[in-house]
């Protein structure tokens, strides 16, 4: 498979190249499905106290979050592979990660010991941050295209649903005829997820398109001290390097900036779907099928409102959809904790439909604080480009999948925590008063502060539509041979508000791929 030139990802992407991007998104089906019941079956199949869970669910991600960037690392550098140059780089990163899907087997099989558990989720989420790598990745990889790139945002978007409501439609019909009180249910199910997510994945490394080999991805001359690439890294600099990547990375200004928005989106989803199914069960006495129903509508739901976010982005631009999708999950959240407050008085019925109206109406605002962040998130690498000279999507990947894992583990082992302090019941079918109150709490008001949060960043992102013409054409004009001296006040002004750096030393005059680097400047 030919690769295009990077003239041509300015141009429109084919129908397969989209369709199998989506299929990242539609491979989390298997990840839906167990971090759903993770929780759940541990503490109810497992024998495993809450607190005990709640560890083992972060140690994994706490690992992993230190394997995002090597993951990365690796990815943007397997062109000076053999392999890597006849595949591509990111095929090669999307099929080692491949066998990582079945390593959570293990863990809804009961009566191991919990070291077991452990090992088993460490492993799995080690190997498979090598496809939310490829996944962050994709959009800017793909296309220098704006409206291409907006489109694979929402095919992720889309595609991500799309699979929540397999996983809900199909896991309702499994717990009806299987029943929901025996582990081989859980076990088959996320059996049959991952051999589908194997499946998709594979017709994705046979369609993607990746940038070519040429200077821009060549970072065997970034690596070495002098820029020639002809130089031999040693084993004992790329450790190093790979913490210099890493930390480096934050010196670019509006990565900070979004990282603020990103961030307390992820974190208030996350919170949500944590204890989505304690909440359902313990505070508005649902039942387990409930909790796959009003899941599946409610991704229903969210494919519609992709397209009105792409099509409010080109109209008002990311961050005021943004700030439009905060303020109304704030409110939604609001009236979850009036529901959570008096559902009683207005039966099991009521409740149901009360919830889904709710979830439906919250899938206005999740959509739209994902679809602005990730669509913002596809520019990061090009402002990377204008300060190192290279194109370092997977370092950023891997930057958004490492913060992810470190924030998501402290979320796992707080919420635990608190649950354990006020008295959470194992293998119970109702809880105490304060568990309920705890539970309602946490679900209702963390996510409102996290979106007022990031309100906050959201005015402080520069990146608008303006800005990225001016830095799109800077970086063509540099990369097809033009002098920095040429830059007009405009352009510099740009560069530097992003960057954060002198213009005098973007464009590879840094250090920031590598730390030994000679430069014509040593001073930022």
């Amino acid at each position: 498979m030919a690769n295009k030139t990077v003239t041509d990802l300015k141009g429109k992407l084919p129908w397969q190249a989209k369709l199998g991007y989506g299929g990242i998104g539609l491979h989390t089906m298997g990840t839906v499905m167990f971090s759903t019941w993770q929780m759940y079956f541990y503490t109810t199949f497992a024998g495993l106290d809450i607190l005990a869970a709640g560890t083992i669910a972060s140690v994994g991600t706490i690992l992993a979050a230190f394997t995002a960037p090597v993951w990365g690392y690796i990815s943007d550098r397997l062109y000076a592979t053999k392999i890597g140059r006849k595949y591509g780089r990111r095929r090669l990163t999307l099929a080692i990660s491949l066998p990582g899907l079945f390593f959570n087997l293990a863990q809804f099989v009961p009566g191991l010991p919990a070291l077991a558990y452990g090992i088993t989720n460490c492993l799995a989420i080690m190997l498979t941050a090598g496809i939310s790598t490829v996944q962050y990745v994709l959009p800017s990889e793909m296309s220098s295209n704006q409206q291409e790139r907006a489109q694979l945002v929402g095919i992720n978007q889309i595609t991500v649903a799309v699979a929540n409501i397999i996983v809900s439609i199909t896991s309702t019909l499994l717990f009806s005829v299987w029943g929901q009180d025996h582990w081989t249910t859980f076990f088959w199910m996320l059996l049959i997820y991952s051999a589908a997510s194997v499946v998709v994945l594979i017709v994705t490394i046979c369609t993607i398109r990746e940038r070519p080999f040429d200077e821009t991805t060549d970072l065997a001359q970034a690596d070495s001290n002098t820029g020639s690439g002809d130089e031999k890294v040693p084993l004992l600099k790329r450790i190093p390097l790979i913490v210099w990547n890493y930390v480096s990375a934050f010196s670019v200004k509006e990565f900070r900036n979004y990282l603020g928005m990103y961030l307390c989106q992820a974190l208030f989803r996350s919170v949500r779907g944590a204890i989505l199914t304690y909440f359902l069960i313990f505070v508005l006495g649902l039942q387990a099928s409930d909790v796959s129903i009003s899941q599946g509508v409610s991704f229903a739901f969210g494919i519609l409102l992709v397209g009105f976010f792409m099509w409010l982005n080109s109209k008002i631009g990311g961050t005021n959809s943004y700030r439009l999708g905060a303020l109304e999950t704030i409110v939604v959240f609001l009236l979850m904790f009036a529901l959570a407050k008096f559902h009683t008085s207005i039966g099991r019925a009521g409740t149901v439909t009360l919830w889904i109206v709710l979830t439906l109406a919250l899938n206005f605002g999740i959509t739209g604080v994902v679809n602005a962040c990730d669509l913002h998130f596809s520019f990061m690498p090009d402002v990377d480009e204008i300060l190192t000279g290279k194109r370092r999507e997977a370092q950023y990947a891997s930057i958004n999948s490492t913060i992810d894992n470190i924030f998501y583990s402290i979320e796992k082992i707080a919420i635990a925590a608190v649950l354990a302090g006020v008295g959470f019941v194992e293998n119970a079918t109702s809880q105490p008063e304060p568990v309920v109150n705890a539970l309602t709490i946490i679900f209702c008001f963390v996510p409102i502060a996290l979106c007022f949060v990031g309100l906050f960043f959201s005015f402080r992102v520069k990146l608008n539509d303006d800005n990225r013409k001016i830095l799109s054409a800077e970086i063509e004009r540099l990369r097809n041979g033009g002098s920095k001296d040429d830059v007009t006040p405009e352009a510099k002004e740009v560069v530097e508000t992003l960057t954060g750096w002198k213009y005098e030393h973007c464009w590879g005059n840094n250090r920031v791929v590598n730390f030994t680097r000679r430069i014509e400047n040593p001073a930022k």
